[in-house]
């Protein structure tokens, strides 16, 4: 598989997202290697992150990407557009992190932080201010901060900040109940305001 170059676009003007994905996925299954690079080209930089907020050591993220679009490749031909392209694709690079974490025998740790109560009517649909994304994507004052979240409220902030996924998208790639997304991004934005509130310059975005 190359990840290198550029396919032309996968649809005609105007056509929506889905349409353009459909496209995509017809010429791939019929064996167009260049759609499967643009494919890989759109959807590797999320996996990348969502692999690096779940096993730090980056030689090993580079493996687990390989794989997660081995996987992909694999079975795109199972693929239904019961969700978007992107959120299937994120759900398979986050079992791939999953199946590392088992066969290190970390998988139970991570399950354990997943766990969280659903106190869903103290927690808004979107939480947070758009400036909190901001903060996120230009890294002010966060590398800290982010220290004192677990792994998954890690994981959940960055999928809903950065990549821009709502709760039910991040419930789809976790397979947690939205309930419990809300509860992690709730606890996360309070550790967050705590740490960087020290900071008057992103303290007072928040």
């Amino acid at each position: 598989m190359s990840t290198s170059g550029h396919a032309s676009p996968t649809g005609p003007v105007g056509a929506s997202g889905a349409e353009k994905d459909r496209q995509l996925l017809t010429r791939i299954i019929a064996g167009d290697q260049q759609a499967f690079s643009t494919l890989m080209g759109c959807h590797q930089p999320t996996c990348a992150r969502i692999l690096t907020r779940m096993v730090s050591q980056q030689d090993v993220v580079a493996d687990l990407l390989q794989e997660t679009f081995l996987s992909v490749y694999r079975q795109l031909h199972r693929f239904r557009f019961e969700s978007s392209l992107r959120t299937w694709i994120s759900r398979v690079a986050y079992t791939t992190a999953l199946q590392y974490l088992r066969r290190r025998r970390l998988e139970q740790q991570w399950m354990v932080a997943l766990e969280a109560p659903q106190d869903v009517h103290a927690v808004e649909d979107e939480p947070g201010p758009p400036e909190l994304s901001q903060a996120l994507q230009t890294g002010r004052q966060l590398t800290a901060a982010l220290g004192g979240l677990s792994e998954p409220q890690r994981l959940m902030i960055g999928l809903h900040y950065v990549e821009d996924f709502d709760i039910g998208e991040i419930a789809q790639v976790t397979g947690v109940p939205r309930g419990t997304v809300k509860s992690h991004l709730h606890r996360a934005r309070k550790v967050l305001k705590h740490a960087l509130t020290r900071h008057a310059t992103v303290g007072e975005l928040l």
